[in-house]
């Protein structure tokens, strides 16, 4: 026997104050700061691609994308903050749900790509398989992309069934649940991917490893992993919940503190280490490795040292008895037996 269909939920969408929209009363000093924060990300990451130049770090322009359509978002909030009780906050709403929830996505891109850059200068990428560049960064972006899509349907339909007027419950919740499968097939694949990431950072024909800079790289990826699975663990959450408890009002959701600890500074703090540890200047830019790593001038001063020690053991190894060298410390000449 089926369940009796949920009783009808009628309101005015045109009447709506923001307050009525998010449960809470946003703080406007919260919004523009996370708007300006976002937009100097975007600023900072444009300066690195057009100071590098690098050609291997082109797809830069993805975080700069994610780092403007966020600052969108915000942008939409604010803009919803001051228009409140004047007009209808509707297509503000959607907006700011669409940036933000769905924008952590081609972030997620710019690290897949970095990992596939990683396992060609290194050579790894030519073990085929998925060990390719080209494999890494098709199938993971492929994946990217699906959960995406299926997260926008979810949302489209939750958004639109509330924006009704006279939403349909159940189909609220599935909206809400869709959104929930599409962040759960993300957590999945990002958990996949860290897996092949460590495999490669590893793998015994890497020539990138023994260069500092392939530690610095997999520091961004890595930080930026933890930060946007934090992110999507907090949205899965959220998600669930508010499927689950309406037309009951969501603890998670409508929680101010959540929402920019959980998903404002995570989002930030990947930002920062994908700054911190540009792909722009810690890639090659050419190849072969070698010559790009000598010239660099980040190059590894252990590197020098070592090879400084290698050649006075060698020197040393073909002295023979009867030579004849000088003592620096003591000043004085000293014939080996």
């Amino acid at each position: 026997m089926s369940a009796p269909p949920s009783p009808p939920i009628s309101y005015n969408v045109s009447g709506l104050t923001v307050e009525q929209y998010f449960g809470y009363s946003p703080s406007l000093a919260l919004a523009y700061t996370a708007a300006a924060l976002f937009l100097a990300a975007a600023v900072i990451i444009t300066l690195q691609v057009f100071i590098s130049r690098n050609p291997n770090a082109r797809y830069s322009w993805l975080l700069v994308f994610t780092a403007l359509a966020e600052c969108g978002g915000y942008i939409a909030l604010i803009w919803m903050i001051y228009a409140t009780g004047t007009t209808s906050l509707y297509s503000g709403y959607v907006a700011m749900q669409c940036l933000i929830v769905l924008s952590p996505n081609i972030l997620q891109a710019a690290v897949y790509r970095t990992v596939g850059q990683i396992a060609r200068v290194g050579n790894v990428s030519e073990k085929g398989g998925c060990l390719s560049a080209k494999f890494i960064s098709i199938f993971f972006i492929l994946i990217d992309v699906c959960c995406l899509i299926v997260q926008a349907v979810g949302i489209s339909i939750w958004a639109s069934e509330k924006s009704s007027g006279d939403p349909d419950v159940d189909r609220v919740k599935l909206g809400s649940y869709i959104t929930v499968v599409g962040l759960g097939l993300q957590l999945i694949s990002f958990a996949s991917f860290l897996v092949l990431a460590r495999y490669i950072q590893k793998h015994e024909h890497n020539t990138f490893k023994k260069h500092w800079q392939h530690g610095m790289l997999y520091a961004g990826v890595y930080l930026s992993i933890i930060f946007v699975s934090i992110r999507n663990v907090f949205r899965f959450i959220e998600f669930l919940q508010g499927a689950i408890v309406y037309p009951e009002p969501s603890s998670i959701a409508e929680n101010q503190v959540l929402f920019y600890c959980l998903e404002t500074l995570p989002v930030l703090l990947a930002f920062l280490a994908l700054i911190i540890f540009s792909p722009t200047y810690l890639l090659p830019k050419t190849k072969p490795l070698e010559a790009y790593m000598d010239s660099s001038p980040f190059a590894n001063a252990a590197d020098a040292d070592l090879e400084a020690a290698d050649n006075k053991s060698s020197g040393d190894s073909m002295m023979k008895a009867g030579d004849v060298v000088v003592d620096d410390d003591r000043l004085r000449t000293v014939e080996l037996n």
